[in-house]
């Protein structure tokens, strides 16, 4: 049994978003438990960014299953962001919950796994290639047909899909972010060293 894992993006509880989103490092997948073998679930777990790129406190707010729950926190402690120094915009210990749903495939596809967080939260540098890539095979297609900004969609639609949240709300948006992707690449080629997140709508963040 193949395994589809999608990883939902980081939800920081502090207003410190806003000014701030640390930048992953590392953010390994969750392994799907192997004896639920055609069972999908999911499963939200707290957890703490310090300022030295560690994570420590992640639990397992709710889950469908036990295991998905556990497998979801093994996964996130061995996260790693890079590091920051302490200011009033900065502070020393970002919290942060994320949602993580697990749906088995069919053998005969290959596995895939996608992960919104690590999407939204790559160097602006990493985009800038993927742009630049993509803008030389592609150099007619729209914006919204990169993969980072695909994938965005889909994370900025997946609550309406799920039945979380309004679908011609989340269409709305959808609609917001495609219009925003020439300033949010202009941003990015301008500042390398940041992140994509960073450039997001803020109406756009609480979807991711």
């Amino acid at each position: 049994m193949r395994i589809f894992v999608l990883a939902a993006a980081l939800l920081l509880s502090t207003s410190a978003v806003a000014e701030f989103v640390p930048e992953a490092v590392s953010m390994p997948k969750p392994v799907y438990p192997s004896f639920l073998t055609s069972i999908p679930g999911h499963a939200r777990i707290s957890l703490n960014i310090n300022s030295d790129g560690s994570v420590s406190d992640v639990k397992a707010l709710s889950a469908t299953k036990p295991e998905f729950g556990a497998a979801a926190v093994e996964a996130a402690k061995q996260w790693r962001f890079k590091p920051w120094t302490v200011s009033t915009d900065r502070l020393a210990v970002l919290e942060a919950q994320n949602e993580m749903v697990f749906t088995p495939e069919a053998p005969r596809t290959k596995s895939t796994q996608l992960s919104f967080m690590e999407t939204t939260y790559q160097s602006c540098s990493a985009l800038n290639e993927e742009f630049g890539q993509f803008r030389r095979d592609h150099p007619s297609r729209p914006l919204i047909q990169m993969k980072s900004f695909a994938i965005t969609r889909v994370a900025v639609m997946f609550p309406a899909l799920s039945g979380k949240s309004d679908y011609n709300e989340s269409l709305t948006q959808a609609d917001k972010l495609e219009s925003a992707l020439p300033e949010i690449v202009r941003k990015c080629q301008a500042h390398p060293k940041s992140t994509y997140a960073k450039y997001l709508p803020l109406s756009l963040r609480r979807y991711l």
